[in-house]
């Protein structure tokens, strides 16, 4: 009888083990959600892009709706505001690992301009007057947010490189800048990495 069932317990042994291999090294990879370096800074802008309109939303709901759902609006925003600085975070120390500090500089900013608006969400959350006189506040950081994701942002998708070239920011200069803009891009093909002065996207 023991003979048997050590026979059963090998049997079992010998089916479920290489099914188990099989689970792990064939493992789909769809399920991963992280980013490749190489995506960057075009996967971190389309996820901004959406918590900004996301943020317009909220904002809309934190000036028009009663308290009860100012409530529900500023906790929405403070998450969206949390989502958006995680993300420029990310990419910050993406491009400091880089060693390219425009790109670091760039997306600290950004960083920067969302925490701005997250402490007007807090201050409208606990004052006790009417939502009107944080409005004008609120609204201008808001802008100043968005002001500088464009900044940053514009022309990257319109931009089409040969193979092989890289997309680069190249910094606009300090006169070129337009009201609210700390640091600008303009998008050009590079053909080597080191041609970019700014910092660098994906090689097509």
């Amino acid at each position: 009888m023991t003979f048997i069932r050590l026979i059963i317990a090998l049997s079992l042994v010998v089916v479920l083990v290489p099914a188990i291999v099989e689970g792990k090294t064939h493992r789909s990879p769809r399920h991963r959600s992280t980013p490749t370096a190489a995506s960057e800074p075009g996967y971190s802008f389309a996820l901004i892009d959406k918590q900004l309109t996301l943020l317009g939303q909220q904002q809309s709901a934190l000036l028009q709706g009663d308290s009860a759902a100012r409530g529900d609006a500023t906790r929405s925003m403070r998450r969206t505001l949390a989502r958006i600085e995680r993300v420029a975070l990310r990419v910050e120390r993406l491009y400091q690992h880089r060693g390219e500090p425009y790109g670091r500089r760039m997306f600290r900013v950004l960083r920067i301009r969302a925490s701005e608006v997250g402490s007007v969400v807090e201050r409208s959350a606990n004052q006790k007057s009417s939502m009107a006189s944080a409005s004008q506040q609120l609204n201008d950081r808001i802008l100043a947010l968005i002001t500088q994701f464009q900044a940053a942002s514009g022309g990257f998708t319109a931009l089409r490189c040969e193979p092989g070239q890289f997309s680069c920011c190249k910094p606009k200069r300090k006169q070129d800048l337009r009201p609210g803009e700390s640091l600008a891009c303009r998008w050009i093909c590079v053909k080597n990495a080191s041609s970019c002065n700014g910092f660098r996207g994906p090689q097509n």
